[in-house]
């Protein structure tokens, strides 16, 4: 109790002084939907952005010194994630581990070891891992490298990162869980079948990329989404509490 009327008051003090100028000029550009949103969705964004890089621990490794518009542009992605939710601010990250480019990771089955590239991790109940290079270079047609593993981290806050997000009702949780793992099944068919889809492959692997993949396409094509996954479109708005087709 006596840590949350800290953080509260500390909170206060931060949003009573002005955000830096320049992020005035930046916003647009960090954020596709920025121009076209409420006056509400601006003033909220510019508020968890401001708690959101005050409170996280910031490191760059292999070298790289993390920028204020490094944070900006990190913050700007996640904290449009949170347009439709109240009181939470990811407080559940705690630190943020940013790398020039990919970094190297040993990966196993059980049976055999073997390291791979990643661009991104996010840990249950520890830090988010980026690589700023495929951050910058994957804000192109339907993928968020930010949203991505932030996704990974809203669907852990049940207890395990296994794509089966937290919801408020029983019956939500069953259309999802329905509805999720028939989607899947036509990405994987139509991935094997060499047809272009909507849907990153990549969340053909597992129910967890698969939520974190829809979460990308959510929030980067929402009007695509909706037209050609409609019940994927449905659920994913009762997650995050917003209906981004409608942003212009």
């Amino acid at each position: 109790m006596i840590g949350k009327w800290i953080r509260a008051g500390r909170r206060r003090r931060l949003l009573a002084k002005p955000p830096p100028r320049e992020w005035g000029e930046w916003l647009p550009t960090a954020v596709l939907w920025y121009a076209g949103w409420s006056s509400e969705y601006r003033e909220k964004l510019v508020a968890n952005m401001r708690i959101f890089i005050a409170e996280k621990y910031w490191e760059g490794c292999d070298g790289l010194v993390v920028t204020d518009e490094m944070k900006f542009m990190i913050a700007a992605q996640a904290c449009m994630m949170l347009t439709g939710v109240e009181g939470y601010c990811f407080e559940g990250v705690k630190t943020i581990l940013v790398y020039p480019q990919q970094f190297r990771r040993k990966a196993n089955d059980g049976l055999l070891e073997w390291h791979e590239w990643r661009s991104g991790e996010a840990w249950e109940r520890g830090p988010i891992v980026l690589a700023w290079g495929d951050l910058v270079d994957g804000l192109d047609y339907g993928h968020n490298l930010v949203v991505h593993e932030f996704a990974h981290h809203v669907d852990g806050l049940n207890g395990s990162m296994s794509g089966r997000p937290w919801f408020k009702d029983r019956e939500t949780e069953r259309d999802w869980e329905r509805v999720s793992r028939e989607e899947m099944q036509l990405l994987r068919e139509q991935t094997n079948l060499g047809v272009d889809t909507l849907l990153d492959p990549y969340g053909s692997t597992n129910r967890a990329e698969f939520f974190a993949v829809s979460s990308e396409t959510f929030f980067e094509l929402p009007k695509e989404l909706r037209q050609h996954h409609p019940r994927l479109y449905d659920i994913l708005s009762k997650v995050y509490g917003i209906d981004p087709a409608g942003w212009t």
